[in-house]
């Protein structure tokens, strides 16, 4: 009984991805996720409505219901930033406002599960969307490019920790997840390998939140530095961008000053 369980953890968590087409009924997954966004939707306005007739309860659902919803909006397709919103509901300045800050190991608990689960749909629904991209010929094409031979090579060996290692990652690699979903790899391994890296990434940012006692001010500059660092990945590519265009306008002014005077009467 024991080696057959140890044989199905070790598949689960080292079993390379399948190869050709996905089999994945897209339009009902698509149709799930609406139907959970629509639940969250739901319960976050039942918790409106019982903040505004003055409970308190109210309060902490229409909180943690508009927290999953956000999250689960959170992908390659909405690049939102998220560690801001696990570090505020974490924080002892909103736990203050519904009187549970003695609460802790609860408090970070519920945040860390519950953000892990709307990060872990919005990845879900996001490998469903790239699915369905790479469901076209032309798409499709890049599994015979060479780069996407050597990187699937390089992902197969171990795609679960792989996946998990990157959700760890504050600076988004979105790389990664399309190269899962060109490679076919479970869906369900997929979900389970951001769920844990996130849980645990969600931990440190709740854990810290509460150690430290940071404000919500000191919140929005650990947010806004992160952005920085993500959107310095792009500089290279800008500046070279740049350069290209400047060689090109000197180019085409120095055209238009040497045509007319090649020109003849």
């Amino acid at each position: 009984m024991g080696d057959s369980r140890t044989e199905l953890l070790t598949d689960f968590l080292f079993r390379a991805p399948a190869a050709g087409g996905d089999r994945l009924n897209l339009r009902l997954a698509f149709v799930v996720y609406l139907v959970w966004m629509a639940v969250l939707t739901g319960v976050a306005r039942l918790g409106f409505a019982g903040y505004e007739a003055g409970s308190t309860v109210g309060l902490v659902v229409w909180l943690l219901a508009g927290y999953v919803f956000y999250l689960s909006l959170c992908c390659t397709f909405l690049p939102a930033p998220t560690a801001w919103v696990v570090m505020l509901l974490a924080s002892d300045y909103l736990a203050g406002l519904v009187g549970l800050e003695n609460a802790v190991v609860a408090r970070l608990l519920v945040v860390t599960t519950l953000g892990a689960l709307g990060t872990a749909v919005a990845n879900l629904n996001e490998y469903h969307v790239l699915t369905f991209l790479l469901r076209y010929r032309r798409a499709a094409s890049l599994r015979r490019a060479r780069f996407y031979q050597v990187a699937a090579d390089w992902f197969g060996r171990s795609p679960f920790w792989v996946l998990m290692a990157f959700s760890l990652v504050p600076i988004p690699v979105d790389v990664i997840r399309w190269l899962a979903a060109a490679c076919g790899y479970s869906r369900w391994r997929y979900f389970w390998a951001y769920f844990l890296g996130r849980w645990v990434r969600y931990a440190l940012l709740a854990t810290s939140t509460v150690f430290l006692a940071l404000e919500p001010w000191q919140i929005a500059g650990i947010q806004i530095a992160l952005v920085v660092l993500a959107t310095m990945r792009f500089l290279p590519g800008v500046v070279r961008r740049l350069q290209r265009w400047r060689q090109q306008a000197a180019l085409t002014a120095s055209a238009d000053v040497l045509e007319p005077a090649g020109q003849t009467t």
